[in-house]
This record gives C-alpha cells, sequence and structure tokens, in this order.
C-alpha cells in the first residue's frame, strides 16, 4: 500500500515537473512571419517550378514569364473585383442586371484570352504534361472541393477521388 502511495507520489511529481517543459508558446498573429506580396510570388515560382520538376535552364526561362502571367492574372482579377454592385439584388432593373451579366463575362473573356496569350508562350519552354499541371485551376481549399463527381453527387466526399463512393475518375454518381 505504501509502495503504491510513493509510486503514484513520484509519478504525480514528474508529470508536474515535466509539464512545463512540453507546453508550446502560442503564437499571436503579431509574432507570426507576414509575408510581403512579393515574398508570396516568388515562394508560389518556387513551389511551380519544383512541381513542374523544370531544370536550371527552363527554370531560368520559365521564373520571369511566370512572373509575369501572375501579375497578368492578377491585373484582370482585380478589374473584376473593382466593381460590385452597391444596390441590393431586389432594387436592380432588369436592364441594370443584363449590363453587370456583359461586364461580368466581359471580364472573365479578358481573363480566358490572358491564359490563352501565355499559353502560347509557355509552349515554346514547356511539354504537355508540365502546361497541364500549369493550367490546372488552382486548389487553394482542397477540403472544400468535390471532385469529379461534383454536379452529379451531393454526398459529402470521403474517398480520394472525392466521391463517397468507389469510381474511376471521370465516372459520375448515379442521381
Amino acid at each position: 500500500m505504501k509502495t503504491n502511495r510513493l509510486f503514484i507520489t513520484v509519478m504525480m511529481a514528474a508529470i508536474f515537473s515535466c509539464g512545463n517543459m512540453l507546453a508550446q508558446n502560442a503564437q499571436t498573429p503579431s509574432q507570426k512571419k507576414k509575408l510581403t506580396p512579393e515574398q508570396r510570388q516568388e515562394m508560389q515560382i518556387n513551389r511551380m517550378q519544383k512541381s513542374l520538376m523544370l531544370d536550371d535552364e527552363t527554370a531560368a526561362k520559365f521564373a520571369p514569364l511566370y512572373k509575369e502571367y501572375l501579375e497578368a492574372l492578377k491585373a484582370c482579377r482585380t478589374e473584376m473585383k473593382q466593381e460590385k454592385p452597391q444596390q441590393r439584388k431586389a432594387e436592380r432593373t432588369d436592364a441594370e442586371i443584363k449590363k453587370q451579366l456583359e461586364e461580368r463575362l466581359a471580364k472573365q473573356k479578358k481573363v480566358v484570352e490572358t491564359k490563352q496569350t501565355y499559353l502560347a508562350k509557355f509552349e515554346k519552354i514547356l511539354n504537355a504534361r508540365q502546361l497541364e499541371k500549369l493550367f490546372a485551376a488552382p486548389r487553394h481549399n482542397k477540403h472544400m472541393q468535390a471532385g469529379p463527381c461534383a454536379p452529379q453527387c451531393n454526398k459529402k466526399p470521403m474517398r480520394g477521388n472525392g466521391c463517397p463512393l468507389q469510381h474511376q475518375p471521370g465516372e459520375c454518381c448515379p442521381r
């Protein structure tokens, strides 16, 4: 009985004394390292170069062109964000709605044209598989995206291809 009490006391002392060593310093938002937009862009370029597995010569050609491409896309997207409707949806007239739709489609068309322009430039230095990776839709929120069955399948993703049922990529769920 005494050995049990002694053992428990020693264990409790060890746990309490080691507790401080395991505690982590909580970082406040001001202590976290904040990157400038240029640093973020540089990291994105490096990440894409690694993803495409470029050699040094190709990487030297790729980096400035990719940076130019990112800046062109950023310019297109800032134009899209600038003009947001100030009125409530119920207060707009049919003509205003139609005008806003046409403006939005024109801006989206500009983004597509920019991508097509840079596709022609990237074709000179990258192969088809690398182009596919480069122009694939960015997946910032992977856990929010459904997968190949997205339009037909309303079920929660459970497996690797985004569908709760085991399908081959490209196949869709029955409705």
